[in-house]
């Protein structure tokens, strides 16, 4: 392994030798990161946390905490993972991506802190996020939880407010196979004395349990907060959780540009996470509400990029993920077909991916992607002949399979690429 830090060198020479520097990609634990963070003097920062965990809607939530802060007149340092085209993507001051001298700078701090102890290169990122917020003095930081929540880089520092969103099964070989496992891990964000908001309307009761260990007052959807869709056009979330003195409704609020009736869930978690915080950070009015609402955005989760036909692009990579968009596809019909170009990384649940759209998909057009971690073109096509589908098309790269796709569809059609977050990039960087 290359153990010497690229010094006075660009971006790329930073993140490459990142991936290096650790004897393996992923290695779950705070000891490493704490310590780090405490040479930076970076355990106990003077903003609010607000850490988003969850199997789907985490980013979305982000995007949506982020817009309605801004909105309001905060500035905002946002941490997400993984990027879709540039690594400055994940960490966003008021959802602008850092420039690479930023993250440069940084990184240099961080190594000179570092000494003998070793980070991932997701690690490597986290301190950085944490870094640049202290450095530029944002208001409020807001954390997506890389993987699971419990022993997740970002769980060093403690959330002001942790969210949840909802739980499904993915990542089981670190998280365990069932949701009540996962539910445990993702909770492991909460904190004593603070607010839990938990989105999953049918939550696993570990996320209770573990509430109750840690004494964290949980806000459950469906029981201390609920929505409630008034017209086509707007909805109202109401929270009575009179015993942990908060009471408040909000009416009449857009639904947001992010597609699926899914993200109505995401906006009630954020709103009410944001109440529980304004002592901290006194907001929202109505219209600043309303605006970051309709304003949040969010790359590769139901992103229209074109219409007649439309084209669509989605990280659906579980089959939570897959069942919502499913959901979406039969709630939102047109009068053509509906096209699909897939493909998933082999650690995935692919025939799970698959089976709730089995009914909702005219034609598959399958690929393999090109990464180490890729399901081989032999998998992807045993999984559709496993699931008695003969409706697909095999090609070698994305490339081919748009090219095919565009001679077929007329205007009335439309296409979703969905998939990892590596067909999404992909689609971007070298279709549209």
């Amino acid at each position: 392994m290359n153990k010497q830090a690229p010094l006075g060198q660009g971006l790329a020479d930073w993140l490459a030798w990142q991936e290096t520097l650790h004897v393996s990609a992923i290695d779950l634990g705070l000891e490493r990161v704490a310590k780090v963070a405490e040479r930076l003097q970076l355990l106990k920062p003077e903003f609010p946390v607000i850490t988003v965990a969850g199997t789907n809607g985490k980013g979305s939530t982000v995007a949506l905490l982020t817009s309605i802060l801004q909105a309001a007149g905060y500035r905002v340092g946002s941490y997400t993972s993984p990027h879709i085209l540039r690594y400055n993507e994940r960490i966003t001051l008021d959802k602008l991506p850092v420039e690479d001298d930023l993250l440069v700078q940084t990184f240099t701090a961080i190594e000179a802190a570092r000494e003998q102890v070793s980070l991932t290169y997701f690690e490597f990122g986290t301190l950085a996020a944490l870094w640049i917020f202290a450095q530029t003095k944002v208001d409020v930081a807001v954390l997506e939880v890389g993987l699971g929540g419990r022993l997740d880089a970002t769980n060093v520092w403690d959330a002001d407010v942790a969210i949840i969103t909802a739980i499904g099964i993915d990542h089981v070989e670190w998280l365990g196979h069932n949701r009540e496992l996962i539910g445990r891990e993702k909770a492991g964000i909460a904190r004593a004395g603070k607010p839990l908001v938990c989105g999953d309307p049918n939550p696993p009761s570990s996320i209770r349990q573990v509430a109750q260990e840690k004494g964290a007052q949980l806000l459950q959807l469906g029981e201390d907060f609920v929505v409630e869709q008034a017209t086509a056009g707007d909805f109202s979330i109401h929270l009575q959780a009179q015993d942990r003195g908060l009471t408040a409704s909000w009416t009449q609020l857009p639904f947001p540009s992010l597609q699926g009736q899914v993200q109505l869930n995401n906006v009630a978690c954020a709103v009410v996470a944001l109440q529980c915080l304004t002592q901290r950070l006194p907001l929202v009015n109505s219209v600043a509400l309303q605006q970051g609402i309709s304003k949040a955005s969010l790359t590769g989760r139901l992103q229209k990029l074109q219409s007649q036909p439309d084209v669509w692009i989605d990280v659906a990579h579980n089959p939570h993920a897959a069942e919502n968009l499913a959901n979406w596809l039969e709630n939102t019909p047109i009068a053509g077909k509906t096209y699909v170009i897939f493909s998933i990384l082999a650690d995935k649940d692919i025939a799970g991916v698959i089976q709730p759209l089995q009914d909702k998909v005219d034609e598959w057009h399958i690929f393999p992607l090109d990464s180490p971690r890729a399901a081989p073109i032999s998998t992807l096509e045993s999984a559709f002949i496993s699931a008695k589908l003969d409706n697909f098309q095999v090609y070698s790269d994305i490339h081919h399979a748009w090219k095919t796709v565009t001679v077929q569809t007329a205007s009335i059609d439309r296409v979703v690429i969905f998939g990892s977050f590596l067909v999404v990039s992909q689609a971007l960087d070298g279709i549209f």
